[in-house]
């Protein structure tokens, strides 16, 4: 019983280590892509929000879903 306890221990371990490895590239991304908008629009209010502080947590998350989906047009409407 203990073996059948440390194999699913080990398995639950390894998923987890790799779902937090993907957050932490995916998040790494979305930041980079953040800031490739901003030049792309010429804003610099945007380019700083990307690289300001706790406002940083927000820009990687949406610069990830700007890769994947496409721009929002809010994002757009605001920065440019």
């Amino acid at each position: 019983m203990t073996k059948l306890k440390e194999f699913f221990e080990g398995i639950f371990g390894a998923a987890a280590g790799i779902v937090w490895i993907i957050f932490i590239l995916s998040y790494t991304v979305g930041s980079v892509y953040w800031i490739w908008i901003s030049i792309q629009l010429g804003s610099f209010g945007m380019f700083f929000l990307g690289i300001a502080g706790p406002v940083i947590i927000f820009t990687g998350p949406i610069g990830m879903y700007s890769l994947i989906f496409g721009t929002p047009d809010w994002i757009i409407s605001t920065f440019s």
